[in-house]
């Protein structure tokens, strides 16, 4: 039988935060010996219960995943769980939905995607992987609601719209009013926008999610691993219309969540009281990251969430490779050296430690 030569294309990686193995190679010091702070991950994770036997055993029932997505509709508010597709994490959804978008149409189409950033570099590498036509605008947070607009005012009929929000790094967080009516210029425009508000969960008042019904040619994107600090249970959820989200569904396709994952995952999104002492400890972290990198840096603000800050100043490398020298490892940028994202350190130690850590800068 004739073979066909596959065609491989050379992407070069992304520099994504979590990279605790390239920083150990790199600085001699083993892995297990390393505090990360370079991700926007809640370092205090929902405490996972023992998980039965059976759920390691068989394959996920309808019935488990129909009761995720319940817990997921009243987290997230969501009208209806027809709304709701379930996906082994929010990267899943990312690679698939341009690929799914594509299939929309009768003929393929290739679509211009607009992404304001800077922001999370998988959407561009995504998209254009698809064969999309990719413009990645670079905007400061307060003009990107503006931007957006000009953007929708000019753009031609099937274009995306792509709005990170609160946007990964510098924290930009558009108001629900803007946000949806930057929804009803993209529905008016023949557009598209899809938004992703992975780093939400602190901010719930500012998700569009309820708003999904006045909204049908938008996509929404959640995540549990980031809030809940269970990124490694692999679970995300797209809100859309509910035909397209059944047809997504579909492209999915079945026990794409594990039955582990769905079990820790109902749990977790029902729990409202864990969820409620997580914001206001998160809130204290933000402001007792501040106050530290402050004191012992000549770094400045320049945006965050309560999941994540970020910081501004020539020093930034300097930072970076001191910290590092001593096992902690913060997030530097390709786009901007002058710019270093910090997590939250998780325990009384923890602290201590990136304490003593950057009172030894000399600055």
């Amino acid at each position: 039988m004739a073979t066909k030569d596959i065609h491989r294309t050379q992407e070069e990686p992304i520099n994504h935060g979590g990279a605790i193995d390239a920083a150990a190679q790199r600085y001699g010091i083993p892995a297990n010996e390393w505090l990360d702070l370079s991700t926007g991950i809640n370092p205090v994770a929902y405490p996972v219960s023992p998980i039965d036997d059976v759920y390691w055993q068989r394959l996920p029932l309808a019935t488990e995943l129909e009761q995720l997505k319940v817990a997921a509709k009243t987290y997230y508010d969501v009208p209806s769980v027809t709304q709701l597709v379930c996906a082994p994490g929010t990267q899943a959804l990312i690679q698939n939905i341009p690929f799914w978008f594509r299939d929309q149409t009768d003929d393929h189409a290739i679509a211009d995607v607009h992404i304001t950033g800077p922001t999370y570099g998988e959407h561009e590498r995504c998209w254009t992987r698809a064969g999309h036509h990719c413009h990645v605008h670079e905007t400061a947070p307060k003009r990107r609601y503006t931007q957006l607009q000009d953007i929708l005012s000019t753009s031609k009929p099937g274009s995306v719209i792509v709005l990170v929000n609160p946007n990964n790094p510098d924290g930009g967080l558009l108001a629900p009013d803007d946000v949806a009516n930057l929804a009803q210029l993209a529905l008016s425009r023949g557009c598209w926008l899809l938004i992703d508000e992975a780093f939400m969960d602190c901010r719930p008042d500012h998700s569009v999610c309820s708003r999904i019904d006045q909204m049908p040619n938008t996509i929404i994107l959640r995540s549990v691993g980031k809030f809940f600090g269970l990124a490694g249970v692999r679970l995300g959820f797209a809100v859309m219309a509910s035909e397209l989200a059944g047809d997504l569904g579909r492209r999915i396709g079945p026990w794409a969540v594990p039955g582990p994952t769905i079990a820790v995952g109902t749990q977790a999104l029902q729990d409202t009281h864990w969820q409620q002492e997580t914001r206001a400890r998160l809130t204290s972290d933000g402001l007792r990251l501040d106050h530290l990198i402050a004191r012992h840096s000549k770094l400045e603000p320049a945006g965050g969430t309560d999941l994540f800050r970020y910081y501004d100043g020539t020093d930034c490398v300097r930072v970076a490779d001191h910290l590092a020298q001593q096992g902690i490892l913060i997030r530097l940028f390709d786009h901007d050296q002058n710019k270093a994202r910090f997590g939250f350190p998780g325990t009384a130690s923890q602290w201590d430690r990136l304490e003593k850590a950057m009172a030894g800068i000399v600055t």
